[in-house]
């Protein structure tokens, strides 16, 4: 081999070596910003009691599309669980405005029960 194909592969094997050593390159993963998906953690991170964090997650799924219901279905339902019925029942009249199709006003019906239940729980 000559000199200069040395040199050549030398030079080549340093910059993937320089280049494997740099940074780490952040992949954005568009899926996971998405209103369905926040809404399914919110209601996870509700069950496990963090009702901030599932706010959290319920205004980023409205904050995408604030023409989605589940959005504030969740938000209502978090609020509620905070002892806030009056923010959550308002937040649950709002979806039954947007609420486009028979699940979702299921959804917003199963919502404002949950409310319901939720102040009878804390009457008692």
């Amino acid at each position: 081999m000559s000199i200069k194909t040395i040199f050549i592969i030398s030079l080549v094997v340093c910059s993937f070596v320089f280049i494997s050593c740099g940074a780490e390159t952040i992949l954005l993963r568009p899926s996971l910003d998405t209103p369905s998906h926040h809404i399914d953690n919110g209601y996870k991170l509700m069950a496990y009691g963090k009702l901030d964090a599932a706010i959290q997650e319920f205004a980023r799924a409205k904050e995408l599309n604030a023409t989605y219901a589940p959005a504030y279905v969740g938000l209502g339902i978090a609020y509620g669980m905070q002892s806030n019925l009056e923010k959550g029942r308002l937040l649950m009249k709002q979806a039954q405005k947007l609420a486009r199709d028979n699940e979702e006003r299921k959804e917003v019906e199963m919502g404002f029960e949950r409310l319901d239940y939720i102040e009878k729980e804390n009457k008692n």
